[in-house]
């Protein structure tokens, strides 16, 4: 290896936006990130997500509920 070309590469504190923090190994000396281990719903199996979240698939369906999209309708 040459010297003087690579990063430093050291320890590394990760911390979540729900409190939980780990420590890993990166050229970054902090990470900040929004979802983990510990409170994504795959890895929790709750489901749901974050209040700011919920809304959205509402907005959707309110906002395209007259649309079609060109689909046959069923007869009942």
């Amino acid at each position: 290896m040459k010297k003087d070309v690579h990063p430093k590469y050291d320890v590394c504190k990760v911390t979540c936006a729900c409190g939980n923090s780990f420590e890993t190994r990166s050229t970054l000396e902090e990470i900040k990130v929004t979802v983990c281990n510990a409170c994504h719903p795959f890895y929790t199996g709750k489901k749901g997500g974050r209040v700011a979240e919920a809304g959205r698939l509402e907005k959707f369906r309110q906002k395209y509920a007259g649309v079609d999209y060109g689909q046959r309708k069923v007869s009942e």
